[in-house]
């Protein structure tokens, strides 16, 4: 028994494990390694789908199966094995075909266990997930047979002249806010069965209902044998992974809707979120 036995600690990746530079703190590492060392257990909740969050799950020390595709899987990484899948309802496929008749320009993405289809015209995350070794695919919707786990919708902003460099986790544009608040009002409506969020301003990620980021992570907790469950992130995809918390914690560069909420703030992303929320523990 060591002083975190029990706890299972589960953190969102992007500016949360990593900072804006998508590099780990050090302090994040050391302090996760000292918290397995005393009991206690470390999980990852990535919107990510399976096969991308692979490229990257090791470069952090953890000891329990991970939440992946915004929620709707647990995997072991470790055992390769998926331990909980929730797929998503029929009906996603007319909410998709909706949305995609309506904004072409976009860049969509329907995310099976084994493989991501896109459609749409924008097309520059395509290149940068095959990048990545995903098995990236085109078919026509009525010929994708296996169960979706996750679909996307996604832009692409420009920076403002003069700007420099896009921030993309605090990008604001009132004709991005206003297309991308009707896409994850459609998703949300009660009978689609469907539950979606705003991950970056421009980018939107829908799941099944109960398959949030939260409670799946109580699912874990179950599975895991822990008792307490801890979380951290920074973005509005966090918030159902925040709410279910029994001790929730806000990187203190995350989003503000978050900090208006009275999450309790921890130190930036790039000095290490994990490290000062394991200090407080």
């Amino acid at each position: 028994m060591g002083r975190y036995t029990g706890i299972l600690l589960v953190s969102d990746w992007d500016r949360t494990v990593t900072g804006p530079d998508r590099l780990i703190p050090p302090a994040n590492t050391e302090a996760v390694l000292r918290f397995m060392e005393e009991g206690g257990r470390v999980s990852i909740a990535t919107g990510q789908p399976r096969y991308s969050h692979a490229t990257r799950w090791n470069q952090i020390p953890t000891n329990a199966p991970q939440i992946v595709f915004n929620g709707a899987e647990i995997y072991d990484y470790t055992a390769g094995k998926s331990l909980w899948r929730g797929a998503m309802p029929e009906q996603a496929k007319k909410v998709f075909a909706a949305l995609l008749a309506e904004f072409p320009e976009l860049h969509f993405e329907i995310q099976t266990p084994d493989a991501m289809y896109v459609f749409g015209q924008e097309q520059s995350l395509t290149e940068f997930f095959r990048k990545m070794g995903v098995d990236v695919r085109t078919a026509p919707l009525d010929e994708i047979t296996d169960p979706w786990l996750q679909f996307a919708v996604s832009g692409s902003p420009e920076p403002p002249k003069g700007a420099g460099n896009v921030d993309t986790f605090r990008y604001h544009d009132p004709k991005i806010d206003e297309t991308f608040s009707r896409i994850v009002n459609a998703v949300n409506e009660p009978w689609t069965g469907l539950v979606g969020s705003r991950s970056l301003p421009f980018l939107v990620e829908t799941q099944a209902l109960g398959c949030s980021k939260g409670e799946t992570a109580r699912k874990l907790l179950e599975l895991t044998g822990c008792e307490t469950l801890v979380c951290c992130g920074d973005g509005l995809n966090d918030l159902s992974l925040l709410r279910a918390a029994d001790q929730a914690f806000v990187a203190g560069d995350g989003a503000q809707e978050l900090l208006d909420m009275g999450f309790t703030a921890v130190a930036p992303s790039h000095v290490g979120v994990l490290a000062d929320v394991i200090s407080r523990l």
